[in-house]
């Protein structure tokens, strides 16, 4: 493998205007490192050096030091050094080199015997740009107990990193950096259970400058089996201020100290079953924490969690937090969400994982939520609703079966009146076997959706959600007295229209001008984007499931909204603005109908269909499906509904 110097700064300006910190660290971990003696232009004789295989191989000193031999003998050594000094790459500002140097010594934590020493050989511009930044020397290199001395050394006094991956080849050298480095700044290392054992002591009395400590144990998610040495438990004595971020994965819960009383993170994943605490001793340890702003639990909840009781009896107040994120079964997020006061200002992530038994669990989790933000209505109104679904593999198999991998999932994030691109609200549920049913998502969706105050949302976004029937919807747009702008993003929701028109068409019969149960009274734009225009929907079945996949509405998702813009005007509430935009199979016809009943109608040509009664597209076109079966879709029954609705009249 030969690489010119010259393709350096190529690579460098053809990525983002931040410096491309990733390819640079690909590109000098992936290959042989050059030299002011090793120059591969092909007017000066390339050298061949050894390839390294793959970006995990460490760097071999004594094989570039033969290439280098080989140069120097040739005799043409300033004439390459005079060469080199006219290439761009090495003459970078030193403060580039320095910031792109340092990322490169904070990136290769997974890469056990890389060294990012190697990126110092490059060239005598990047050598001394290195020896000139004292912050790059902090970043102790583990893959080499040569490299860990270098870099120790340079090192000196400065706070240090430790960032590693623990193994044969480094854990006595790190055992001992923990041990009797003065000044530690920040501990990061993954780890097998096995190779963390002799290091958990260590960590227990971590040292008093240390900022940060992330310790990520590799294994699978849910593992009831692994048990830690109980021998050694919480250490006592002073507080340590100085810590403020704590992130730990599958690990020794003692590590949870109560010494971390300037404590602003705690991240717990999957905490193995038998290191969990009580929820006494739990709460208690937050308690601690009073300088705590973000909170993070994924599967590592106490182990004792009982509803509805408060074992301390009272909540445990943090004045200072600012997220909660939790990730579990919704028992498990009922209890924690109960024994927690979120403040004002605080938001709320919420990851249900497994439903369980949801019938008597999510109403539950549903108030909770609902509760806090009652709260904080006057002062933090939610403005901006945002619906997200997503399915993962086909809903049947070959034989018309529900496919047991099939598995979806619904996102609901609110947002406040600010401009902040953090949700208050961001809930998901699923996937979980349970959230293969359609009548899971809708149910929950509702619990949660009439829980929440409402009242001054604005927008309201869809994104791919088609799935709640038009029964259902009447329902969560009461909700929405002041919605404004409705934005349609992917699958067209045959269900919202259809109970928009339905609503409409009521009110544009009535005699006298009785609006107060019109829904969206004050809507004012539309947008559409990436919907299939000839979409069709999903009937109601009168069975146990919610949707019916074989009753299926011939009526087109765009035929339905004009006729519910067209009702809509009747009732002289026009809409001010409709866009579309990358959509399919829009009919020219059918705009020419809707300018009739919008101000104003915006669109682009790249989804737009001539209307031709003598083609195979044209008003009368049958509506299209979403591809729920694999390759045999069975004898399906379809309806017109709109035709029929309108032949009622």
């Amino acid at each position: 493998m030969l690489l010119h110097v010259s393709e350096l700064p190529h690579l460098l300006l053809e990525t983002s205007s931040a410096f491309p910190l990733p390819l640079l660290f690909l590109l000098l971990s992936s290959s042989f490192f050059v030299h002011d003696m090793m120059t591969f232009s092909p007017g000066y004789g390339a050298v061949q050096l050894p390839p390294i295989d793959g970006p995990t191989r460490s760097f071999d000193m004594r094989k570039y030091k033969t290439a280098a031999t080989t140069i120097l003998r040739s005799g043409r050594i300033n004439e390459l050094r005079k060469f080199n000094r006219t290439l761009p790459v090495c003459n970078l500002p030193f403060e580039v080199l320095q910031r792109i140097f340092i990322e490169c010594a904070q990136l290769p934590v997974d890469l056990p015997t890389w060294s990012w020493v190697g990126i110092t050989f490059v060239c005598s511009t990047w050598r001394q740009a290195a020896l000139e930044c004292p912050e790059l020397w902090t970043y102790i290199d583990f893959s080499h107990p040569r490299m860990m001395t270098l870099t120790l050394r340079r090192a000196q006094m400065s706070p240090i990193s430790i960032r590693a991956t623990v193994g044969a080849h480094n854990q006595r050298a790190l055992h001992h950096a923990l041990q009797c480095s003065p000044m530690i700044r920040d501990v990061h290392l993954i780890s097998s259970l096995y190779d963390i054992g002799p290091l958990i002591g260590t960590l227990k009395h971590p040292n008093r400058f240390l900022e940060s400590l992330i310790i990520n144990i590799s294994g699978p998610e849910d593992n009831h089996d692994i048990r830690y040495s109980k021998r050694s438990m919480s250490a006592s004595g002073p507080p340590l201020l100085a810590l403020r971020y704590l992130e730990l994965h599958r690990t020794h819960i003692s590590l949870v100290s109560p010494r971390y009383t300037g404590l602003t993170h705690l991240s717990l994943h999957h905490l193995p079953f038998y290191e969990r605490p009580t929820r006494q001793d739990f709460l208690s340890l937050l308690e601690r924490f009073t300088m705590l702003r973000h909170l993070t639990l994924v599967r590592a909840f106490p182990k004792n969690i009982v509803a509805g009781s408060l074992a301390s009896g009272r909540p445990v107040h943090l004045p200072t937090l600012l997220t909660v994120s939790l990730t579990g079964s919704v028992q498990e997020l009922v209890n924690i969400l109960e024994c927690i006061t979120l403040p004002p200002h605080g938001r709320l992530h919420c990851h249900v994982d497994r439903m369980g038994d949801f019938k008597t669990h999510f109403w539950k989790l549903a108030k909770v939520i609902g509760a806090h933000f009652h709260d904080i209505a006057w002062t933090m109104p939610l403005d901006t609703l945002i619906l997200t679904g997503h399915e993962e593999s086909l809903r049947f198999t070959e034989e018309l079966e529900l496919n047991p991998a099939f598995r979806q999932t619904l996102q609901m994030r609110a947002f406040g009146p600010t401009e902040s691109a953090e949700p208050l609200l961001d809930l998901v549920i699923g996937p979980d076997a349970h959230t293969s049913h359609d009548e899971i998502i809708i149910a929950t969706l509702a619990s949660v959706w009439e829980a929440l105050p409402l009242p001054y949302v604005q927008t309201l976004i869809l994104q791919n959600l088609n799935v709640v029937t038009h029964k259902t919807w009447p329902r969560l747009l009461a909700c929405l007295p002041s919605l404004r702008v409705l934005d349609i993003c992917g699958h067209a929701p045959s269900g919202l229209v259809w109970a928009l028109l339905l609503n409409a068409r009521s009110h544009s019969h009535l005699e006298h001008d009785d609006m107060s149960s019109m829904f969206l009274p004050h809507l004012e734009d539309i947008y559409l984007h990436d919907v299939d225009c000839f979409a069709g929907g999903m009937m109601v079945s009168s069975s146990a499931t919610v949707n019916s996949h074989c009753d299926l509405d011939d009526t087109r998702f765009f035929d339905v909204l004009a006729a519910y813009l067209d009702d809509r005007q009747r009732c002289a509430l026009e809409l001010r603005s409709l866009c579309i935009s990358r959509c399919s199979n829009v009919l020219k016809n059918m705009l020419e109908d809707v300018r009739e009943c919008v101000a104003h109608l915006l669109w682009d040509h790249r989804g737009g269909l001539k209307d031709d009664s003598t083609g195979t597209v044209n008003s009368d076109s049958p509506a299209t499906y979403r591809a729920f079966w694999p390759s045999k879709p069975p004898v399906l029954r379809h309806y017109f509904r709109l035709r029929a609705l309108l032949e009622m009249e």
